[in-house]
């Protein structure tokens, strides 16, 4: 896979939750999850319940996945257009998923979706490309950098970190501060 790290020293990243009138990604893109992140999810579904008690249904849980082809599921969306595993904790919006992971311990990638984990990033997988998603600039939680810098947001490091493996994003932060502007992170 290559990294457009030009894009992504262009903005910072930072997330704290979104207010209930700001755009939020838990209710702007369908995420698509493999099997296996299904799998890994409904582990899980129990502690996400508690925080989302609508993903409760009698004495079981909801069916919170679509099939949209062969191995690949979307995540449902409420009424309003959000995730279903998202919810509001101090008038903000956030994931129950990278709750349940931090409350349990567990690494991000262990429990959230790998497009989840690397938003803004998103990765094209016909060109193989970790860039960043055109509307970045339209969240709250971004903000482009006013000058050039040859630092990435820690919370890309990390990102790349939770969905490639430990070593991956540090690999392309040293490439990044050595004024590289495009790299391969995997082959």
């Amino acid at each position: 896979m290559d990294v457009d790290i030009a894009s992504l020293l262009s903005i910072d990243h930072s997330c704290n939750g979104c207010g209930k009138n700001e755009r939020c990604c838990c209710a702007t893109y369908e995420v698509c999850v493999t099997k296996s992140e299904m799998e890994r999810i409904i582990e899980v579904l129990p502690a996400a319940a508690r925080l989302c008690p609508h993903l409760k249904a009698g004495t079981g849980y909801d069916n919170v996945f679509d099939e949209v082809e062969p191995g690949v599921y979307a995540i449902d969306t409420t009424e309003d257009g959000f995730c279903l595993f998202a919810y509001v904790f101090k008038n903000k919006f956030r994931c129950s998923l990278h709750t349940v992971a931090a409350n349990l311990g567990l690494p991000l990638g262990m429990v959230k979706p790998k497009a989840c984990l690397l938003w803004p990033m998103t990765f094209s997988e016909g060109e193989e490309l970790l860039s960043l998603t055109e509307d970045a600039l339209a969240f709250r939680c971004n903000s482009r950098k006013r000058k050039a810098s040859l630092r990435m947001s820690p919370s890309f490091v990390e990102a790349i970190e939770n969905a490639y493996g430990k070593g991956c994003g540090t690999v392309v932060e040293q490439e990044a501060a050595k004024g590289v502007r495009r790299t391969v992170l995997l082959r």
